[in-house]
């Protein structure tokens, strides 16, 4: 299943750095690779999309075998 990334922004330095969606997890932060400024994550949205996409993936994978 392929991995989906984001671009996220740092508040402090504005440069955006990829991010795997599914490890925005709530509560969990990430340094900024430039800047070094902590960035916590919030909500679950990230991995709520990750698994939906995986879920479609194997649908799809699926229907070709029909």
């Amino acid at each position: 299943m392929k991995k989906i990334e984001a671009d996220i922004p740092c508040s402090k330095c504005g440069r955006n750095f990829r991010q795997r969606i599914e490890d925005m997890i709530p509560g969990r932060t990430r340094s900024c690779p430039f800047c070094s400024v902590e960035i916590r994550f919030t909500g679950d949205d990230g991995r709520k999309a990750q698994r939906a996409l995986d879920d479609l993936e194997r649908t799809v994978r699926r229907l070709g075998r029909r």
